[in-house]
């Protein structure tokens, strides 16, 4: 079999991780991912609608307007004890109970709290909470084609005392998407999660939902997927807080990307009485939009600024390249829309290239920039970005025609930039994988693909990096999400690959949402959320992970058989940094590199099933490398495979 497909980030530390025996800690591997249920789609409401084919199968059927349960938001409060998940819902919630309850006008935002508590073997793991053990719809919006609440993502405000979710809404009547806003209390002892009971807008209008960002006749906001929109504040003091989001606005108007920043202030302390969300100001940086999917974050002792990247064109798959920009923050900057005097500088920075692939030249454009913060452990153990970034962008050939996948992504762009007001330089130079030719990425094809920050290792002795979730295009059933973990060594600047691992659960990101959507079978596609935790239970109970990596997934329930029946809602975990005294992880992934990627192994065993845990459900069984372990800054980790630098031809 392929190494690749079955690698393990620490296997080796599942005997360090939880007491007892080996066997049993086996059976709770934290070396990879274990997935909780959250909300299981509906077997009997709510069906999709199907149509029998040929061959006896009933398949989807691509309907306008029916939507599914799809684009997962997910954030942890700041002590790691509840998670905030929320998700565009079609179906009954709480079925079977008393509180059960349907979505009005077809399709509603669902939130639901988890809570992490430790098993009597020391693992930690996943359950609705104690204290808000019911889901609740967020939203009761009429929208035009029932664009009630799309694309809806969870940041912290006020310190973290609270939660807010940000979401997009086409009201009754109108052209355009907006996005809006609501602020949440985390329950409490005596009380379940709540909206704090008076919201009010800039001018002090108390209302039901804040408007945060607009454009006239264009639909907002998009943002890249995963960690996205409201990573951490530039500004959170006195129970204000200030972020600068990426808020992509396509449609028939100025068809532009923006940078938008967003004030919350709220008082009443942990119980917040009032909440006021307004904007501040407003920023064109993409002048060609259409599907951006940026990203704007902060870091470093300068949180004056913000860097924001993007892909850029108006046509599909785009052909202007990928793009950075820095945008000023400061107090006394302008405020408003089109505050254009904040720009501080921007740069295209990948565009075309020229790929040899099966012995010809071919013409590859610049897509899907990513882009996240090199971490760095701070002395109270607390994680903060720095002032450099990892940045990813692909290199993408095809086109968007015949309801085919929108072209195929061939090379991948690595590289490691220390941004400042006045610019940027390459810390470790951009460094290209073709994947036509190298086994390192190995069935990965970069279409929609969720980016979260990371540090991996053991101790102090961390070195970070990021994941890259990855879903099925055809549905997901019975086919986990894959987890690619990638590190940056900052000592001999390059990117070393971790492996790839389940994440236990699946991850539908195209064919429900695209069958279901506005425009069937030519737009939709899904999105997942993710949070990087610091563990509440590390070092109790000999507990030995430090960080885990969260990720909320809609994709398909493994009993659910029918096509009729939609995606269900998981929270998947993945450890990925350890105690000091953790013993070094052991193989895994291609120990023989550099050779042959497809080794004579024998026949791979069948998944063992999963098997039920609380409230939720984890994938069993111990899959963990025999190879030699060869160590990475003393880390054990197997394989530090660098990357080649490129070689460019004109463009």
């Amino acid at each position: 079999m392929n190494k690749l497909n079955t690698t393990i980030l620490a296997g080796a530390l599942a005997a360090a991780l939880l007491p007892g025996t080996a066997d049993a800690q086996q059976s709770r591997e934290l070396g990879s991912a274990r997935a909780f249920e959250v909300i299981m789609a509906s077997t009997t409401t709510d069906l999709a609608p199907t149509r029998q084919y040929e061959d006896g199968i009933r398949r989807l059927r691509k309907t306008d307007e029916e939507f599914t349960n799809e684009q997962a938001s997910i954030k942890f409060s700041p002590d790691g004890k509840y998670a905030a998940v929320v998700s565009m819902w079609t179906g009954p919630l709480n079925e079977g109970t008393a509180r059960e309850q349907l979505p009005v006008n077809r399709m509603q935002c669902a939130l639901t709290i988890m809570e992490t508590f430790q098993e009597a073997d020391g693992s930690v793991a996943l359950r609705r909470a104690t204290a808000s053990p019911y889901s609740m719809f967020i939203t009761d919006n009429n929208g035009n084609e029932y664009r009630n609440c799309n694309k809806p993502q969870v940041f912290m405000v006020n310190g973290g005392k609270q939660f807010a979710v940000a979401f997009n809404y086409q009201p009754q009547g109108t052209n355009d998407t907006r996005r809006y806003l609501k602020v949440f209390n985390w329950p409490t002892a005596t009380n379940e999660v709540s909206v704090v009971p008076v919201l009010k807008n800039a001018n002090g209008q108390t209302q039901k939902q804040i408007q945060v960002f607009a454009k006239n006749n264009d639909d907002a906001s998009m943002h890249q997927s995963g960690s996205g929109e409201g990573g951490v504040p530039y500004y959170d003091e006195g129970g204000t807080t200030r972020y600068s989001v990426w808020a992509g606005a396509n449609g028939n108007g100025r068809d532009d990307g923006w940078l938008a920043a967003i004030e919350v202030s709220c008082v009443g302390g942990d119980i917040a009485t009032e909440c006021t969300a307004r904007r501040l100001f407003d920023l064109s940086l993409a002048q060609r939009e259409e599907r951006s999917r940026g990203r704007c974050t902060i870091g470093g002792a300068d949180k004056s600024f913000a860097v924001c990247t993007w892909t850029e064109g108006n046509t599909q798959p785009q052909r202007e390249g990928t793009w950075m920009a820095a945008v000023d923050l400061s107090t006394g900057g302008q405020n408003g829309p089109d505050a254009q005097s904040r720009l501080l500088w921007k740069d295209r920075i990948n565009y075309r290239q020229t790929l040899e692939v099966n012995g010809e030249d071919r013409e590859y454009y610049a897509m899907r920039a990513q882009h996240g913060r090199v971490l760095a452990k701070q002395p109270d153990g607390s994680l903060a970005p720095t002032d450099e970034i990892i940045w990813v962008d692909g290199y993408n050939r095809g086109g968007n025609n015949n309801d085919k996948k929108g072209g195929r992504t061939d090379a991948l762009n690595f590289a490691v930039m220390k941004v400042t007001r006045e610019g940027y330089t390459y810390t470790m130079p951009m460094t290209t994988i073709d994947m036509t030719k190298s086994p390192m990425l190995l069935g990965f094809d970069a279409t929609h693909i969720s980016m979260e920050e990371a540090v991996y290792g053991k101790g102090d002795t961390l070195i970070p990096g990021f994941s890259q979730l990855m879903g099925s295009q055809t549905g997901g059933l019975q086919q986990d999400a894959d987890i690619r973990t990638i590190g940056y060594d900052p000592v001999a600047k390059t990117i070393v690959n971790l492996g790839q691992h389940t994440a236990g659960a699946s991850y539908d990101r195209h064919l429900y949402s695209n069958y279901l959507g506005n425009n069937p079978g030519n737009q939709g596609r899904n999105f997942s959320g993710s949070d990087l935790v610091k563990n509440p239970f590390f070092g109790v109970n000999g507990n030995q992970v430090a960080y885990f990596q969260a990720f909320a997934l809609t994709g398909k329930a493994p009993m659910h058989e029918s096509s009729a029946i939609k995606p269900s809602l998981y929270v998947s975990i993945l450890p990925v940094a350890f105690s000091a005294d953790a013993p070094d992880p052991q193989g895994g992934y291609n120990d023989n590199v550099p050779g042959d990627d497809m080794p004579d192994d024998p026949a791979p065993e069948e998944p063992p099933p999963l098997e039920p845990v609380g409230d939720g459900f984890a994938s069993g069984g111990c899959s963990t490398g025999a190879g030699n372990g060869g160590a990475l800054l003393g880390l054990g980790f197997a394989l530090a495979l660098t990357l080649g630098r490129r070689r460019r031809k004109a463009e």
